[in-house]
């Protein structure tokens, strides 16, 4: 081969390699972004599916609260819920629906039910009473929105163990074996898991994401202390020298607090009175050797001699060997609920594993309490009466303008078994909240 022939020959060589290179390092780049693009997809047909999921379990929950309810203010306060919902819930519905899924009768859903609940509140304002089939519409409502929340939950969780699968070049929503083609089509009642499947509350008891004020009342005016002061009482807590102490610095914000350290346990104390505002003292559980009503005692004992008398034990909750209780502050008969306090005991040593009182230092002042205007048995006449009275009491509950309102607190059952606590304000005689009680093996919780 003469050399001209032989370096072009090279040359080709070398330029069908080079286009190897190129084409090579194009396939890589062409997949990545396909496999980002995929990936992005996925990501927003999951983040729609989950929100669509959210709103469908609120409707859920306002729809078992209007069972319970009997004025006009307060399923009013449910119907503008219910809509708002709704509207959201219509809005994730259109991301993830397409030609082959027929979703008419969940957007009929959707828009019927705001639309019923608002309707009885028109019948209660012109004096008249639920009738029986008003209430079992309701309830049919109920059941539907519940069915249809957990079919979700088990299509969701199907599209990440990919027995359900989502299109590459849209954000519909298919399912991946044949014999389940149907049943999502078939009113959607196995479209997408309820995020939102566990309490609003958990152990915190009624109220707990209203406790929190702007100002902490308990402790304005307060006598300041010093950090050593502060110090020595952050010892006597952990049960410790104070040498085995470190300053973590302090805190400022609506709560100044002195905080310390001692491993892995933490404490913090209010520079205003000094009194313990939080501690976590973790230790590993063994088998339980208390009950939980053993655990309620041993944190009321606690809270005595930290300063903090008149607590009343009210829900609780028990995971990996640690009881969570729930304390309110109790006097003259008279729960108040914004003034709360949680105390986690290790079920097999009996130690007190945290304390969280930030609610209480926050929201508890002397108050002036208006006289009732109704009684108790014509509050009590308020009530559904499809509803079961297991016992009353009065509550101080804080309102969602932020306003604190004096109520009789009924504790009520329906036909089903359902519990729920009922509230009537003492002075106007409406409903002011309705909340959810479920009980479980692993407690007390609220809804």
């Amino acid at each position: 081969m003469k050399p001209t022939k032989k370096r072009a020959w090279i040359r080709a060589i070398s330029f069908l390699s080079f286009l190897c290179v190129i084409l090579a390092a194009s396939t890589i780049v062409f997949a990545v972004r396909a496999n980002k693009y995929k990936n992005s997809v996925l990501a927003s047909s999951r983040r729609a599916v989950s929100e669509l999921c959210e709103n469908l379990d609120s409707i859920t929950v306002n729809l078992q609260k209007s069972l319970f309810c009997n004025s006009e203010p307060m399923l009013t306060s449910l119907g503008t819920e219910l809509y708002k919902s709704a509207a959201a819930a219509k809005v994730g519905l259109s991301q993830i629906t397409s030609e082959t899924l027929q979703s008419d009768g969940i957007y009929k859903f959707l828009s019927q039910v705001g639309d019923y609940t608002l309707a009885l509140d028109k019948k209660l304002s012109k004096n008249q009473t639920l009738s029986e089939a008003d209430r079992r519409a309701l309830s049919a409502l109920y059941e539907y929105s519940s069915s249809l929340s957990e079919g979700m939950d088990k299509l969701l969780s199907g599209t990440y163990d990919e027995t359900v699968s989502f299109e590459k070049s849209t954000s519909t929503l298919t399912l991946g074996a044949k014999e389940n083609a149907g049943y999502f089509s078939d009113g959607m009642n196995d479209t997408a898991q309820a995020l939102a499947d566990y309490p609003t509350l958990i152990y915190d008891g009624p109220f707990a994401d209203n406790v929190l004020g702007r100002e902490a009342l308990f402790v304005k005016g307060k006598k300041q202390i010093t950090q050593n002061e502060a110090k020595t009482k952050a010892a006597a807590f952990l049960e410790c020298r104070e040498t085995e102490l470190h300053v973590d610095g302090d805190e400022t914000g609506a709560l100044e607090l002195f905080c310390f350290s001692k491993g892995e346990k933490s404490i913090a104390i209010t520079k205003n009175g000094g009194f313990l505002c939080y501690m976590t003292n973790p230790e590993h559980s063994l088998e339980a050797q208390l009950k939980e009503e053993q655990a309620a005692k041993r944190a009321k004992e606690f809270l005595i001699k930290a300063g903090y008398p008149n607590m009343k034990e009210s829900y609780y909750s028990t995971y990996d060997g640690v009881c969570t209780i729930n304390f309110a502050y109790r006097e003259n008969a008279v729960t108040f609920y914004a003034d709360l306090i949680k105390v986690a005991v290790s079920l097999d040593s009996g130690k007190i594993a945290a304390v969280d009182a930030r609610g209480f230092l926050m929201n508890h002042c002397e108050r002036n309490l208006p006289a009732s205007k109704i009684t108790l048995r014509a509050a009590q006449k308020k009530l559904s009466p499809l509803l079961t009275l297991k016992s009353s009491a009065l509550a101080v509950i804080p309102g969602k303008d932020g306003k604190e309102r004096l109520c009789y607190e009924f504790h009520v059952s329906s036909k089903s078994g359902q519990q729920a606590l009922v509230y009537i304000d003492v002075q106007t005689g409406e409903e002011a909240d309705v909340l959810l009680l479920l009980y479980s093996d692993g407690g007390v919780l609220t809804r």
